[in-house]
């Protein structure tokens, strides 16, 4: 995690050192006395109409009436200081088919230019572009500006002259918020990088695809992009509003996985979903502006948002009902990102125009978002985790309960298997079967509860140091790996410690339990490959013996297989 942070620190420094003094720069070449100008009336037309008609137009001197979807629509502007004229013409970056400029002097004359969207140029960290302004003369009164087949409204309502494009993208402290706004957005991204890392879980993976998703809505839609490259408008025109649609989308499959399982009905969570895939395909759809749907991709580009924000409040709102952490959260972190975003809708489709702080409110709700939600992430994280370590301890107290004698509390047959291989590569290598002799007629005579007694006490005898492993295989059968020296004497002496130990701790017996044994043992290298199942099945040949032999004994078994020398094997392949 360290190293994460430290990698954060130096991209966030790097970004400041790069940008910010650009940032200055264009500053101190902005004067800050020349104001921009709006367009003082606005009017629509078919694509027929060219500026010798436009004075028979409709139009409208408010900041109001404001209509998208129209073949063509008309600017006028006039009102400027005569001793600083406009030198250009700047708006919101949106797709269109071409813009014509007309300067209208007093007497009547008209210089016009005609520009199609590769001639426009984006203002560096903004979300403008800009185009040249025919030469005014000193009796110039009008600007008249043609924008054929506009794709959004903010093109005309966010429209400006200026002598100076860069006011109309906004300020320094304008940018700053930019800047910084992206360097809060990578903090998140990295998180998520590491805590996948960690935990493999879909949220975390989601959530940083929503970060993504901001990351280059600020890149492409604010025009911080042009600051590392530069990029024509229509690609500009292109992603911004791409971005969006696809975050927005991410957020819904992100607040499925993000929120507690039981918090929402099932129901609710395939509505999410289908609102989900319904802003990433029809808003993105919209977003690609093709030349169809120029009349309407607009409006429903912001409509189609409508009936989601408020199914993800509801959502939010019932899993907050029913005790969710999570949806806490998400109600902190999206409620500003949803108030911005509701006066962008509105201003997007023409409800009033004009630039608006609350640009800059957005990209800090997005910043602010991000962060409050990775804090999430980070606490619905350690909750995962502790529901993993829990799940993964209680799976192995149920295999740790499946491989004990319940009786005796030893290892049993399945666990003794289990861990045969690596007992013996610890150097386990002597087997001891041990049998208690004429254990059914205790139990016949004096019943199953007195024989459990009997065995518990004969476990307890056969339990010896770390140098042996003792498992119960079965009714009166135990299994006893002997590693080190001695091991058959060892071996010996634990099977005449279950006598006295059963008479010390189950009186009333009228006889004394013995045990029959059989061993085998062997040295570290002998039979590497012979299988558990081989080796019982001699050590109980060896204990029929012990039986057949009159019981109470040990019979046992010296295996003397070694492995051969490398140098032998080398000569015999030669």
């Amino acid at each position: 995690m360290g190293m994460y942070l430290r990698a954060i620190r130096v991209v966030a420094l790097v970004l400041c050192a790069w940008l910010l003094p650009s940032a200055a720069a264009m500053a101190a070449t902005a004067p800050g006395d020349r104001a921009t100008i709006p367009p003082a009336c606005h009017a629509y037309s078919s694509e027929s109409v060219d500026v010798a008609g436009a004075g028979a137009l409709e139009w409208s001197c408010g900041d109001d009436g404001w209509r998208d979807g129209q073949p063509v629509t008309w600017l006028r502007f006039s009102g400027w200081d005569a001793q600083s004229p406009p030198t250009s013409f700047a708006s919101r970056i949106t797709g269109f088919n071409g813009i014509s400029i007309a300067a209208i002097d007093g007497a009547g004359a008209v210089r016009e230019r005609d520009y199609s969207m590769d001639d426009a140029r984006p203002i560096v960290a903004g979300a403008v572009f800009t185009l040249p302004l025919p030469a005014a003369s000193a009796d110039t009164t009008a600007y008249l500006v043609r924008i054929e087949r506009p794709h959004s409204v903010t093109i005309a309502s966010d429209a400006r002259l200026s002598s100076d494009p860069q006011l109309v993208a906004g300020s320094l402290s304008a940018i700053i918020v930019l800047v910084l706004a992206l360097g809060m957005l990578l903090t998140p991204l990295l998180f998520d990088i590491n805590f996948y890392l960690v935990l493999r879980e879909r949220f975390v993976l989601l959530h940083a695809a929503m970060v993504l998703a901001m990351i280059f809505y600020v890149l492409f839609s604010e025009g911080l992009i042009t600051f590392f490259v530069s990029l024509p408008v229509a690609v500009l025109a292109l992603l911004g509003p791409l971005c969006w649609p696809l975050g927005t989308g991410a957020a819904a499959f992100f607040m499925n996985a993000f929120l507690e399982r039981e918090m929402l009905p099932r129901r609710m969570r395939r509505l999410i979903s289908l609102a989900g895939w319904w802003i990433m395909l029809v808003p993105g759809f919209c977003a690609l502006k093709f030349d169809f749907s120029q009349p309407f991709d607009n409006r429903l580009y912001f409509i189609a948002f409508a009936p989601v924000i408020p199914l993800y409040g509801v959502a939010i709102i019932m899993a907050l009902m029913r005790g969710s952490r999570a949806a806490r959260f998400l109600a902190a972190a999206w409620l500003p990102i949803v108030i911005a975003g509701i006066e962008r809708i509105l201003r997007g489709m023409g409800a009033y125009s004009g630039h608006s702080p609350i640009d800059q409110y957005l990209v800090i709700a997005m910043a602010l978002e991000v962060i409050i939600i990775a804090l999430g992430v980070a606490d619905r994280f350690l909750a995962v985790r502790r529901e993993r370590d829990q799940a993964i301890g209680e799976a192995q107290l149920l295999s740790e309960i499946s491989e004990r004698d319940v009786l005796t509390g030893l290892l049993n047959r399945r666990a003794l298997q289990d861990r045969f291989d690596g007992l013996r590569r610890d150097g386990f290598v002597n087997i001891a079967l041990f049998d208690l002799d004429r254990f059914k007629e205790i139990n016949d005579r004096f019943g199953h509860q007195t024989g459990d007694k009997v065995l518990r006490a004969a476990a307890g005898a056969l339990m010896g140091d770390s140098d042996s492993r003792v498992f119960r295989i079965g009714g009166e059968e135990f299994l006893v790996l002997f590693r080190g020296a001695h091991a058959q004497n060892r071996a010996e002496a634990a099977r005449q410690a279950i006598a006295p130990r059963v008479a010390s701790e189950v009186p009333g017996l009228d006889r004394i339990v013995t045990a029959s044994v059989g061993m085998i043992e062997m040295s570290f290298d002998t039979m590497p490959d012979t299988s558990f199942a081989d080796l019982y099945s001699r050590a109980d040949r060896l204990l029929y013996e012990a039986k057949e032999s009159g019981r109470n004994r040990m019979v046992s078994e010296r295996l003397r297989v070694f492995r051969r020398r490398k140098g032998d094997r080398r000569k015999e392949a030669a």
